[in-house]
């Protein structure tokens, strides 16, 4: 994996305008280094979750009948995608076509380490999922790239992408995207001090990415307004 360390917003600009072409390139802001895995396989890589994962599918259908479009709870991609987005824990892993998105949700959270992080991948056509030669989320053969259907308004906002990871039977594992041979080479990672946030989030906020553009409703707006009235904040700048 290739790296680089990041101080002032315009570095970032020219490392995104400097990767190779490909027919998918994705971002991702997270707050440490940490293995690029999905939520529900972070606790224990090596259980397969296939079997809970769809349990939980059902209860969601069996739950939600009043609160969820019938196109969504009838394919099991479109409702995977939309819980995803909603907090359950899926085998997707949220990634961004847009990088100042990315750069926005690496900058929400002080890294443990003194350092929050971006992760470039690039992928090709054969990474992209075909959902019509794959009609559900829990078989396949490899991890692949999934453009999702914009079934709600922050998936929209927020130009998003997932990785759908598969629990690898040979390696009785799901596999970290880094340790993946399919992908291994074609990540980047980008490093920034927590001290650059504010400077950063100020560049995106005049740059249109913010809470309110990236959560296109009422809890959206709220949090917006508190970020730009928070006195701390604007002591610093």
């Amino acid at each position: 994996m290739k790296r680089h360390d990041l101080t002032v917003m315009s570095d970032y600009v020219g490392i995104v305008e400097g990767v190779r072409k490909g027919d998918m390139i994705l971002f991702r802001g997270q707050d440490r280094n940490a293995p690029l895995l999905p939520k529900v396989a972070r606790h224990n890589p090596e259980i397969d979750t296939t079997k809970p994962e769809q349990e939980m599918l059902g209860e969601v259908r069996r739950r939600g009948g009043l609160l969820l479009d019938h196109r969504v709870l009838a394919d099991d991609w479109e409702l995977l995608v939309y819980v995803q987005h909603f907090g359950m824990e899926t085998r997707l892993l949220d990634w961004t076509s847009n990088p100042l998105v990315a750069l926005w949700f690496a900058c929400q959270a002080n890294g443990i380490d003194g350092h929050t992080y971006v992760y470039v991948l690039i992928g090709g056509k054969r990474d992209v999922l075909d959902l019509n030669a794959e009609s559900t989320p829990f078989e396949g053969s490899r991890t692949k790239i999934l453009r999702p259907s914009l079934n709600n308004s922050r998936i929209v906002a927020q130009a998003s992408c997932f990785t759908v990871h598969r629990y690898s039977l040979d390696g009785c594992r799901f596999v970290p995207l880094e340790k993946d041979g399919d992908f291994e080479e074609s990540l980047i990672e980008i490093r920034m001090r927590n001290a650059s946030h504010d400077d950063f989030l100020t560049s995106l906020n005049l740059l249109g990415v913010n809470f309110q553009t990236l959560f296109p409703d009422v809890e959206g707006l709220c949090k917006y307004v508190n970020w730009l009235h928070d006195p701390q904040r604007i002591a610093r700048l």
